[in-house]
C-alpha cells in the first residue's frame, strides 16, 4: 500500500513539474533595455584594519538578453559611488572612490521571476577625494585607475518589468597603486538596487502579433 502511495505521488509530482517547463517553453522571450539605482554599503577588505562602511549610491543603465527560457545575461553600465570612513587623531575621514562599472551578469531564473546571479566586473576610477582636508591633486594617483571584480546576487523580477536585486561585489585587484607601499587592500560593497526593464519595440510588435 505504501509503495502504491509513493508511486502515486511520485508521478502526480513528475507530471507536475514537467507541466510547469512546458507552461515555461511557451512563453515568449525578450530583450529588455531600461535603468537602475540603488545603495552601495561600501568599505575595504585586506591590509588597513579598523575602516567602516560607508552607505553611497549607483545608478545605471541595463539590458537583458534572453539566452534560453530560464538563462539570461545582464549587460549594465553604472555609476557607482565607492570608498570607506576612518578615524585618525579623533578625525573622521571620509574616502570617496567613484567608478564608471560594466558588469556582464549571468542569470539563471530558478523560480518564476526569481533568479540567481553571478559574473564579473570592470570598472575605471572617474575620481577620488577625502572630506578630512583639502584633496591634493596626487591624492587620485594614490589609487589604481582600474578595477576588476566579481559579484554574486539574487533577483526578483515582476512580468510588468520592475525588478530588484541584492548582489554582493568582491574586489579582486588591489587598488593601492603606491609605488612606496606594499600593502593591498580592495573593494568589498553590497548592493541593493531597484530597477525597470523596458521591451524593445521588436519585442511589443511580437506580443501584439503584428
Amino acid at each position: 500500500m505504501k509503495s502504491i502511495f509513493f508511486l502515486i505521488t511520485t508521478s502526480l509530482l513528475f507530471i507536475s513539474v514537467t507541466n510547469l517547463y512546458a507552461q515555461d517553453e511557451n512563453k515568449k522571450l525578450y530583450t529588455r533595455a531600461g535603468f537602475k539605482f540603488g545603495a552601495n554599503y561600501a568599505n575595504i577588505a585586506g591590509d588597513i584594519k579598523n575602516t567602516d562602511a560607508r552607505v553611497r549610491m549607483h545608478l545605471g543603465a541595463v539590458i537583458e538578453f534572453p539566452v534560453s527560457q530560464r538563462f539570461f545575461l545582464q549587460a549594465e553600465v553604472l555609476y557607482s559611488a565607492q570608498g570607506y570612513r576612518f578615524k585618525e587623531e579623533g578625525v573622521e575621514n571620509k574616502i570617496s572612490l567613484n567608478y564608471l562599472a560594466l558588469p556582464v551578469i549571468a542569470k539563471y531564473y530558478f523560480a518564476d521571476r526569481f533568479s540567481l546571479e553571478t559574473g564579473p566586473q570592470f570598472a575605471t576610477l572617474a575620481n577620488a577625494a577625502e572630506s578630512a582636508k583639502d584633496t591634493p591633486d596626487e591624492f587620485f594617483d594614490a589609487f589604481s585607475d582600474f578595477d576588476f571584480s566579481w559579484n554574486f546576487g539574487a533577483g526578483y523580477k515582476l512580468e510588468s518589468g520592475l525588478f530588484f536585486q541584492l548582489r554582493y561585489n568582491l574586489g579582486l585587484t588591489n587598488i593601492n597603486s603606491l609605488d612606496t607601499s606594499d600593502i593591498n587592500f580592495n573593494h568589498s560593497v553590497a548592493q541593493l538596487s531597484v530597477g525597470y526593464l523596458f521591451k524593445t519595440k521588436n519585442n511589443r510588435r511580437q506580443n501584439e502579433g503584428l
